[in-house]
């Protein structure tokens, strides 16, 4: 009877460390995937339904949602991982999109990889 005393509060215990050594504080620093996400920044993927060059925006579909990014001459863009530019960027073809949403709901985007 000692004996699974003994084991009971030594597992008792075990766990009470594991617990409060895994547990968060607010304010400590982020866990991986939060500081995963923080470096990545926003993403979206999905075909060019249309692109406006007049007003740098391209606008994504995926199944029936819709989004606006938009684009400038900083934005970084790929096609087939090599350098490319904006030409390149045409109605039907999927993209990855990284950037940063804006208040309006609309991603900055800072690089566009087009993929076939």
């Amino acid at each position: 009877m000692k004996r699974f005393v003994a084991l009971f509060v030594g597992t008792l215990l075990t766990l009470l460390l594991a617990s409060h050594a895994t547990a968060q504080e607010p304010g400590q620093a982020p866990g991986k995937a939060e500081a995963k996400k923080k470096i990545a920044g926003d993403r979206l993927s999905g075909r060019i339904q249309m692109i406006n060059k007049d007003t740098s925006t391209i606008t994504l579909a995926r199944g029936t949602v819709k989004r606006t990014v938009l684009y400038s001459p900083n934005t970084k863009i790929t096609y087939q991982n090599k350098p490319s530019t904006i030409d390149e960027v045409k109605e039907g073809r999927r993209v990855i999109v990284l950037g940063k949403f804006d208040e309006k709901a609309q991603l900055q985007a800072t690089r566009i990889e087009i993929r076939e």
